[in-house]
């Protein structure tokens, strides 16, 4: 039986000699300048991409992401940690210890150019951050959807500014994985540590929601797209287009302006506002209450952009409660 025993516990010796072998090893590599220097490197292959694919992904034009720097604080835990413990001659100077310190640094990451790996800077520089293109889901006009695009490395390049290595700008080509046609064009301005999206070609898409007329669909999603590259007043003139050119694409407004050729959209407002049923009236908002608020802003010359998203939010909710109530375009209600 006591034979038995034996073996397990050997075996669990051995791998805790290994084990600890393995520690000293890293501790000894941490403690070497050149295995710091790629330490940070490393970490920062995944860092960089991580970032970029967030802004593709996730942000619009004009709009920024910070890359977040704080994994590097990790290793330089392990680095000062090798630094105490280590019994080599060689000199590795003590590491930031908080992440304002590590940005601060002129030997930080944070502080060299980052160059795509199959650039034609990436055997040129060797004290940079060489990271490669991540994957990316953005909108494919062809397939009307957001398939996974990836990187055309061949179309793919960097340019550093020769006055500042910290300003740098990237052009990158993305393929559609779904329908392989021409891939997008990405601007992408990396300043320090934030990245901006400065262009896109084809321009953003942002689709509508179903629930709103396919005809006019097209004013909301520029409107959407204006206010997310910061012009919300344009983005209001946009959406209260959207309104209007709705209402006038129902036959009693129509005939409204037969006889009113230059009847106000506060006007022809009223018209639609009056053939609802009573009951949608009392329950849901009115355009015409968004379209006015939004005329009043726009007057104003005040972009407030809380209006104009909670605009969006009600003229949304009310298109759902006109599919709830079975109003369509071409069938009035006739109960009041």
């Amino acid at each position: 039986m006591g034979g038995h025993s034996e073996a397990p516990i050997a075996k669990l010796a051995q791998a805790e000699s290994q084990n600890i072998a393995h520690c000293l090893a890293s501790t000894r590599a941490s403690a070497n300048p050149e295995s710091m220097i790629q330490q940070y490197n490393d970490e920062m292959q995944k860092i960089v991409p991580a970032a970029l694919r967030r802004l593709l992904c996730e942000k619009h034009l004009y709009q920024p992401v910070e890359v977040d720097l704080s994994p590097l604080i990790q290793v330089a835990i392990r680095i000062n940690f090798a630094r105490a413990t280590s019994m080599s001659g060689v000199h590795v100077p003590e590491q930031p210890k908080s992440l304002e310190a590590l940005v601060r640094s002129d030997q930080s990451c944070a502080n060299i150019p980052w160059i795509i790996s199959t650039s034609k800077f990436d055997e040129l520089l060797s004290h940079a951050v060489h990271f490669a293109l991540p994957s990316i889901n953005t909108f494919c006009a062809i397939c009307s959807a957001r398939p996974p695009f990836n990187p055309k490395d061949e179309l793919c390049s960097c340019v550093l500014d020769p006055t500042n290595p910290l300003n740098q700008w990237y052009n990158l080509a993305y393929e559609c994985q779904q329908c392989k046609s021409t891939p997008v064009r990405f601007l992408v301005r990396r300043e320090k540590l934030k990245l901006r999206l400065c262009g896109r070609d084809p321009i953003e898409a942002i689709p509508a929601p179903k629930v709103l007329p396919k005809a006019q669909s097209k004013f909301y999603s520029d409107a959407q797209i204006a206010h997310h590259a910061g012009q919300t007043l344009a983005a209001m003139f946009l959406l209260r287009t959207f309104i209007e050119q709705f209402w006038r694409s129902l036959a009693q407004v129509q005939e409204l302006i037969k006889t009113q050729p230059r009847a106000t959209g506060e006007e022809q407002g009223r018209v639609y506002q009056d053939a609802l049923p009573t009951d949608f009236k009392n329950r849901f908002v009115s355009l015409s209450d968004i379209y006015g608020k939004l005329s009043a802003a726009m007057h104003e010359a005040n972009a407030d952009a809380a209006l104009f998203e909670e605009s969006c939010q009600r003229v949304e909710e009310h298109f759902d409660a006109r599919r709830l109530f079975k109003i369509t375009n071409g069938s009035w209600p006739s109960g009041r």
